[in-house]
């Protein structure tokens, strides 16, 4: 029962704000709030709410979208609207309890039909639910109009007597600007009333919510405004009715909520405003021969139709869709931002290195040898000795070169396309120029994307056409066949199947380069030619500290005050999605990170700032699972997650247009007890946060790798107030 009350109050409060497509709880109460500047419409609008919940529970929907309000909103509508025109008695009780059914029903229809096309059912079910209540009340006598609004103060009254009547009297008198008159009756609006008290409440929840919709709300609004103006419109309906929100929510959908914030939506949030007037006098020249309301669906036509065409282009270099909703502007803004940076040249096809061991970049792109004009985009590869020698002895024979006859991989998954095979090897210094490329395998990764192993030793394919292999599996030995005067691998991605197609430039997803000893981590990045190049060694010890299995418990203790032990407690879960994430069960903050058998790294983090798994969370934010000395590894972190008080709002404003903002994050392998068979690794990680490139604010870490697991975490280790938390388990 604790659970299902718990659910039903998320689902209600939760119902609120995503009328403005909002998770913000303070939004979503000062909604609340606003809707009950009219007593009797919020409390028909909470009544339906309810209802819905308890109807869309009954009837076995999913709970998570219960919770979220995604069944109830459109009631939540319905009640408001009904609660503005008809008295509170038992017929309109049942009849509220019944609307709140059907926009349920009919929600779940709208849902399942436009998921299809990836597309949003915005208010489409209030908007059919209420018009066939608005029909089919004409039919019936039992349900009376009411004098809500017309007798305004005796509704006030009853609420807070007096003090609350002479309070709602003086705001009334306050003179403001016309444009600011309107806009927020247009705010208040949304909540189908029409007075500036709900309007302030809408607007203060707005602007806590998210700085970039405030932005978006003025935009459109005033876009609306002057259109009415610019083209001598009957401004009475934009003043008069319920319908000047169209251009608000229009503008906040389109500039931030289903397309990340930029300069190009700001754009497209403008374009749309004609459309939403022209709408909004079309259709109610329509709707009226049939007295049927116009409220929101300009709004909802104009997004759908804008979304729909959007989702049919073939080039997307502006306006980038949301894939993953954070039901904020700017939380969307920055996660892009941020991911951009982080993954800018991941690919949908990890190609990983096609040898074992260490191996020379010979030749690169665009080499002075042979990768030229439609072949410039390919790889060389050898092996050389410490005096960058790729041979023994003489260097007479194939035998004498150190990558002749080693094993070639695969480079990732896919299907064996093309072999040619029985082509023999060149003696040292010949090339054979009719089989250019010799003994070669081209395996299809998807469609569009080959690779091609070339000058491989005869007789030594062990697949054949069409066999599926895995990554890293053994294809063939390398050899010094075709346009080969010594030894190598030829190695390259292209589109097409062929042998002999033109390259195309592909990043390999993971290596490490080796310079005089040093050590360098690269991700997704193309191999320079006189590198020494290998896939990164796993250290076992990393692999199992930073191995969270599903189920897993971890449990910390610190001191927190002079020698009162805190304990902490983690699981490791999954969600409907099959991703991963550490959960606090005290803070109920929770990190969802992947592993990757490469790197360990966290991709974001939901709940309390205060909670010690966010400083888990900064501190291992990307950990590779292979120790090298002295090895740095940078990486960007969400400026989402560092809130001030002044230059984060100032930030939000300008966000689509400029980010000033950044925290870079830096991580560096300190210590090791043995290379050979570790049991204690330390690890070092910094944060560094900048405005306009002045650094602003700096935290370091520990982390203390021990007997196969974490064993501590230290926060500022270097300060006197550094904390130390240890595992327990």
């Amino acid at each position: 029962m604790k659970s299902q009350i718990q659910l039903f109050g998320k689902g209600f409060i939760n119902s609120y704000s995503q009328l403005f497509f909002a998770d913000n709880k303070t939004f979503a109460w000062l909604l609340l709030l606003s809707s009950f500047v009219n007593p009797v419409m919020g409390i028909s609008g909470a009544l339906a709410t309810i209802s819905s919940l308890v109807f869309s529970y009954w009837i076995g929907l999913n709970r998570t979208h219960i919770g979220h309000g995604v069944y109830s909103y459109n009631a939540l509508m319905i009640g408001l609207v009904l609660g503005a025109q008809y008295q509170i008695t038992p017929s309109y009780l049942l009849l509220l309890l019944v609307a709140a059914i059907l926009s349920v029903i009919i929600a779940v229809w709208f849902n399942t039909i436009l998921a299809k096309y990836q597309l949003p059912s915005l208010s489409l079910s209030f908007l059919f639910s209420l018009w066939l209540i608005t029909i089919g009340l004409r039919t019936y006598n039992n349900i009376t109009l009411n004098e809500n609004g017309i007798y305004r103060y005796n509704d006030w009254y009853l609420i807070g007597g007096d003090h609350l009547v002479n309070f709602m009297h003086k705001m009334e008198e306050i003179q403001i600007p016309e444009v600011i008159d309107v806009y927020l009756k247009s705010l208040s609006a949304v909540f189908f009333q029409y007075n500036i008290i709900a309007g302030f409440l809408i607007l203060v929840g707005l602007i806590i919510w998210s700085r970039i919709a405030f932005i978006l709300s003025i935009i459109g609004f005033s876009m609306g405004y002057l259109f009415y103006f610019g083209l001598s419109g009957e401004f009475s309906q934009l003043y008069y009715s319920y319908i000047g929100f169209n251009f608000i929510m229009t503008a906040i959908a389109l500039g931030g909520f289903y397309l990340i914030p930029s300069r190009a939506s700001f754009i497209l949030a403008i374009i749309s405003m004609p459309i939403i007037g022209i709408l909004i006098s079309g259709l109610n020249g329509i709707l009226i021969i049939y007295q049927l309301p116009l409220y929101s669906l300009p709004f909802v036509i104009t997004v759908l139709i804008v979304l729909m065409l959007l989702s049919q282009r073939t080039y997307l270099h502006r306006l980038i869709p949301v894939t993953f909703q954070h039901f904020s502007p700017e939380k969307n803004k920055y996660n892009y931002s941020n991911n951009a940076i982080r993954f800018k040249n991941s690919k949908w096809v990890n190609i990983q290195l096609p040898f074992f061991g260490e191996w020379f970049v010979s030749q690169g792109y665009h080499g002075k040898i042979t990768h030229k004009e439609n072949w410039s985009e390919a790889l060389d590869f050898v092996v050389v000795d410490e005096t960058k020698h790729t041979f023994k002895s003489l260097g007479t024979s194939v035998t004498d070169f150190y990558c002749y006859n080693l094993p070639l991989l695969a480079p990732a998954d896919g299907y064996v396309v093309e072999i040619a095979d029985g082509i023999e090897d060149n003696k040292i210094g010949d090339v054979d120029l009719i089989e250019n490329w010799g003994n070669t395998i081209v395996i299809k990764h998807a469609d569009g994307i080959y690779s091609k192993l070339s000058h491989l030793k005869a007789n030594s394919i062990l697949v054949n056409i069409n066999d599926y292999v895995r990554a890293g599996q053994i294809l063939a030995s390398c050899g010094s066949s075709g346009r080969s005067p010594e030894p190598h691998l030829h190695f390259q991605i292209q589109k097409t199947p062929f042998i002999g197609s033109a390259t195309i430039s592909y990043q390999i997803n993971h290596f490490i380069s080796r310079v005089n000893e040093k050590y360098q981590f690269h991700e997704n990045e193309i191999p320079q030619e006189g590198a020494q190049i290998h896939q990164p060694i796993k250290t076992p010890l990393l692999s199992s500290a930073f191995h969270f299995t599903l189920g897993q418990i971890i449990t910390f203790e610190t001191d927190i005050n002079s020698g009162n032990k805190h304990s902490i407690t983690w699981e490791c879960m999954v969600d409907s999605w099959n991703k991963t994430y550490l959960y606090c069960r005290q803070t109920k903050a929770y990190a969802y990170f992947i592993n990757n058998g490469t790197t360990f790294y966290f991709t974001s983090y939901h709940g309390s700032k205060k909670s010690l798994l966010f400083d888990f969370y900064l501190a291992a934010y990307k950990i590779l699972l292979g120790y090298y000395p002295d090895l740095t590894i940078k990486d960007s972190i969400d400026i989402g997650l560092f809130k001030h008080p002044i230059s984060s709002w100032f930030q939000d404003i300008i966000a689509p247009f400029y980010l000033f903002k950044k925290v870079s994050y830096q991580v560096n392998f300190k210590q090791i007890d043995d290379m050979i068979a570790p049991t204690y690794i330390v690890i070092e990680s910094k944060i560094e946060a900048y405005n306009f490139n002045s650094k602003t604010k700096e935290r370091n870490y520990k982390l203390v790798i021990q007997d196969g697991k974490l064993m501590q975490i230290v926060i500022n280790p270097n300060h006197k107030s550094a904390l130390t938390i240890t595992c327990t388990n």
